[in-house]
């Protein structure tokens, strides 16, 4: 796309939506309610990518830039990282001329927001986590606004609004439509992430031997480890390599397995499912933990760390959960609008 700049002051809005599903997903969610008050909305992308890919699907103009990530890399890749950053910098200042920028965390973040302090730009940032990436503590101070997915565990510098996790319009559309079960099993289904878990598929290939005869498993076991957990699973279990639309299963679990990130699990919340937490133990600050936590002291949720996360142990929390009373999850429902109210303007 041209770099040439049209836009009025405020009306152009740059969202970088680079990173993990818990990055992009809500970076769309946001650009499709910006694009739909009339804002002219860029979305910077990986070239193939599934932010790329998302981002075309909801029709939405992107602009291609070279992010890769830097903390726990080799020193190779590390300077590599350094070099691509300062070139993806370097072209999308004159992208930011005349717009307002809003980073969705991760190393996507400083491609966008380096440019906005050149220019002196307003920018915003998402953080989901309860534990916020350096990217955004470095620069929370300097955002216009930080929303917050999560209440953060310590203090951040910055004007800081909890806003909730933005929710998949699609995904909401799923909510109450759960199935009759006349004619059913009961459904367990494991999510490892956008990426998948080799440790959560490994998990639920073990439990099609413990869980009781009536119920069906559903793994959503990312591309690399789809071959050889098709290859394990018995009658009664389905396997999908990976899906843009998640919702279509978890409306019809009765009970799920999942990492704890930010998106995942505020969605899975919304759904008042019962879900085992297993956080992925190598996540920076060790994330996904608190996360999880959280989401456990809100709605019908328990956590067990990795190394506690037997076959059997797993069965004993969900079927203690099954027999639970579900509390109401609280969730903001509306996080997005909230968010372009005070992005196009409406700050106070």
């Amino acid at each position: 796309m041209s770099h040439k700049d049209t836009a009025e002051p405020g009306n152009r809005i740059v969202v970088s939506a680079i990173g993990t599903g818990g990055h992009y997903f809500p970076a769309i969610i946001v650009a499709q309610e910006l694009v739909r008050r009339g804002a002219e909305v860029i979305v910077l992308v990986r070239k193939g990518y599934h932010e790329d890919k998302v981002a075309q699907m909801y029709g939405l103009k992107t602009f291609t830039i070279r992010a890769r990530a830097f903390y726990g890399k080799s020193m190779f890749n590390k300077i590599l990282a350094i070099l691509l950053f300062v070139y993806s910098s370097f072209i999308v200042l004159s992208l930011i001329k005349n717009a307002r920028g809003i980073a969705f965390g991760g190393f996507g973040t400083l491609p966008l927001v380096i440019p906005c302090l050149i220019r002196r730009r307003d920018f915003f940032l998402f953080e989901p986590n309860r534990r916020p990436g350096r990217a955004t503590k470095f620069f929370a101070s300097k955002a216009k606004i930080v929303f917050l997915g999560l209440p953060l565990l310590d203090n951040m510098k910055g004007r800081l609004l909890i806003t909730g996790v933005p929710i998949r319009p699609d995904f909401k559309g799923t909510i109450g439509t759960k199935l009759s079960k006349k004619g059913r099993s009961n459904t367990i289904l494991f999510l490892g992430g956008s990426g998948g878990s080799y440790m959560i598929n490994k998990l639920a290939l073990e439990m099609q031997e413990v869980v009781p005869d009536d119920y069906r498993l559903v793994i959503i076991s990312g591309q690399r480890d789809y071959a050889w957990v098709s290859e394990k699973i018995n009658g009664r279990t389905k396997v999908i390599p990976f899906t843009f639309t998640p919702w279509s299963e978890m409306h019809t679990a009765d009970a799920i397995i999942a990492r704890a990130g930010a998106l995942a699990g505020y969605e899975i919340l919304a759904t008042n499912t019962p879900v085992v937490f297993i956080p992925f133990p190598y996540a920076i600050d060790d994330h996904q933990y608190h996360n999880a936590r959280y989401f456990a002291s809100l709605g019908n949720a328990t956590v067990l760390r990795e190394e506690q996360a037997t076959s059997q142990k797993v069965v004993e929390e969900l079927f203690k959960l099954l027999s639970r009373r579900k509390k109401k999850p609280d969730v903001n429902w509306d996080a997005e609008k909230q968010i372009a109210d005070l992005i196009l303007g409406g700050i106070v």
